[in-house]
């Protein structure tokens, strides 16, 4: 199996019928430079969801992971020009990753270059399980076994990562809050990353030591949980209101912080300016939960990582994740077909924002 460095071959597959040769394209090498420009956003991890709904529908082979619905963000954020966009992931070396994934990756002018096919191993695949309330569990459809590998897939060593996405202007992903990737960001970091960024994707199994505590709300310049994360996180959090949430996790080490409270909205803070805003949702219609939380993340990162202020962030993240809410799955459309009501979106949030400070 050739390497990673060596292109397309990698990612050809008799599988993929239908997206082989464009994935060969997008992920060339460009002849002309020995090595390509900084990447502006980069983002981990790709699973392939089967969700299941609370009325008993299902939706399978959707793209998910955290890393597409944050590019997503990063995508809408911006009109001109362009964001420059990329995935590190590791997906199954037999060739399984469904091609639709793919394909919507390289539609959206996403760099595949970071995508790395894994020998003997699937490509990452969960059931999402959606309750009426809005919980949802994911049921992992691997040999959890071997989780110390699938987790390798899931956040790939920098040592790993495509040049151009190593030193990327911006780069969020997703850490678990009991054994937070700290070395990823001091990785990019020393690499000249711009902007780092980690939200929680699951809570904490138990309440965090004070140490455990500072490494994950310090390890990156933007620290951003959901409000029930957050609260996991504190042996008294469920006591704890939102405000004194932010709080503890600025007090607990973070620059940013990102408090996502769903239909309630989001709350941002600057801890050094001692600078907050919230706002409500903006969302008209609920459809699918799965991934608004990794779009509001994304646009707020490739907002701050431009030099707009945590004010705008929060507008266009909120703007995002509405826009994901409304779909099943990553929307199918371009960025172009959503962008009007995006900054719609937007301009409503702004109007709506407060602020506070603690």
């Amino acid at each position: 199996m050739a390497s990673a460095s060596t292109g397309p071959s990698r990612l050809a597959h008799p599988s993929h019928r239908y997206g082989r040769r464009a994935v060969a394209r997008a992920s060339a090498h460009p002849p002309a430079r020995a090595s390509p420009p900084p990447l502006d956003v980069v983002s981990t991890t790709l699973i392939v969801d089967d969700l299941v709904f609370h009325d008993g529908q299902t939706r399978m082979a959707m793209l998910g992971g955290g890393g597409p619905q944050t590019l997503f963000g990063a995508g809408l954020a911006r009109r001109s020009p362009p964001l420059t966009l990329g995935l590190v992931a590791g997906i199954g070396g037999n060739g399984d990753c469904p091609h639709e994934c793919i394909e919507w990756l390289i539609h959206h002018g996403v760099d595949v270059r970071g995508l790395m096919p894994t020998p003997k191993m699937p490509t990452p695949r969960a059931w999402q399980i959606t309750e009426r309330d809005g919980r949802r569990t994911q049921v992992w459809r691997l040999d959890e076994r071997r989780s110390d590998e699938l987790y390798a897939m899931l956040r790939p060593a920098h040592s790993s990562w495509p040049e151009n996405a190593k030193n990327a202007r911006c780069a969020h992903f997703g850490v678990n809050p009991s054994r937070p990737d700290v070395s990823l960001c001091a990785a990019l970091r020393a690499a000249g990353c711009g902007l780092t960024s980690v939200e929680p994707f699951t809570v904490a199994s138990v309440p965090l030591a004070d140490a455990e505590l500072r490494a994950l709300c310090g390890a990156a310049d933007v620290f951003s949980p959901n409000e029930r994360e957050a609260r996991s996180l504190f042996v008294d959090g469920d006591s704890l209101s939102p405000t004194e949430l932010v709080r503890r996790i600025a007090e607990a080490g973070a620059d940013v912080v990102c408090l996502r409270r769903g239909e309630r909205g989001a709350m941002v803070y600057d801890a050094g300016r001692n600078e907050g805003y919230e706002c409500p949702s903006v969302a008209l219609h609920v459809v699918d939960e799965t991934g608004c939380g990794n779009a509001f993340c994304g646009a707020f990162a490739a907002a701050l990582s431009r030099g707009e202020g945590i004010k705008e962030g929060l507008a266009l993240g909120s703007a995002a994740a509405s826009v994901m809410l409304e779909h099943v799955g990553v929307p199918s459309g371009g960025f172009e077909e959503y962008r009007d009501e995006a900054e719609r979106r937007a301009a409503a949030a702004r109007a709506a924002t407060v602020a506070f400070s603690l």
